[in-house]
């Protein structure tokens, strides 16, 4: 059994027992439980539950395991001037989570 959920502004397919990088939760610290009730799709693999928007009372639990920052990313903006360039960088954050339940809500 999978599930595509709504995480922030990206979409993940989920099963149980993977883990998935989703964008950083503050409130949450490591071992917290996490739901996520905007559920797009559910598949047993028999016949899917598509959502309009969403499937109506399904959720997916999960657990805190982590806080991390993701790799540095560089922007470099050039110009035609000599030596003028600029390079900057950041780092996402991200929260890792553990997936324990998907339930279908029936």
């Amino acid at each position: 059994m999978y599930a595509i959920i709504d995480t922030g502004n990206s979409q993940e397919k989920v099963e149980v027992g993977s883990i998935i990088e989703v964008d950083f939760i503050s409130d949450k610290k490591d071992g917290d439980k996490v739901k996520f009730e905007k559920v797009l799709l559910i598949s047993d693999g028999k016949s899917p539950k598509i959502g309009k928007p969403y499937v109506s009372k399904a959720f997916v639990e999960g657990k805190v395991v982590s806080h991390n920052k993701k790799d540095k990313v560089y922007a470099i903006q050039f110009r035609r001037r000599k030596d003028s360039k600029r390079i900057v960088g950041h780092r996402r954050k991200i929260t890792k989570i553990d997936i324990k339940e998907i339930n279908n809500g029936t």
